[in-house]
């Protein structure tokens, strides 16, 4: 089994039904959980998610509540594991 750090680009199309990329986000995503490879998400990757998600659609971002945000930043936690610190990726070989 491989482990990957699901990027913040990734992680913002994978959630967003209208990006013109969701698909290939969330077919990335699907073929490597296929493979029983591990996608990995970080504190940093949830803040840069968050600050996109609830920032205007006027100024680059998805321009969704706090709930909404809230909800699916929820649905990442519990679909995929929270990566304590880098120190720790990079020790997982």
């Amino acid at each position: 089994m491989t482990k990957y750090l699901l990027d913040t680009n990734v992680v913002m199309r994978f959630c967003n039904a209208s990006d013109v990329q969701h698909r290939l986000a969330t077919n990335a995503v699907a073929h490597l959980l296929a493979q029983e490879d591990e996608c990995l998400l970080t504190a940093q990757v949830l803040v840069e998610f968050w600050v996109v998600a609830t920032r205007p659609i006027a100024v680059n971002g998805l321009g969704w509540t706090v709930e909404q945000a809230r909800s699916t930043i929820d649905q990442l936690i519990d679909r995929f594991p929270l990566l304590e610190s880098l120190r720790k990726f990079s020790q997982l070989g």
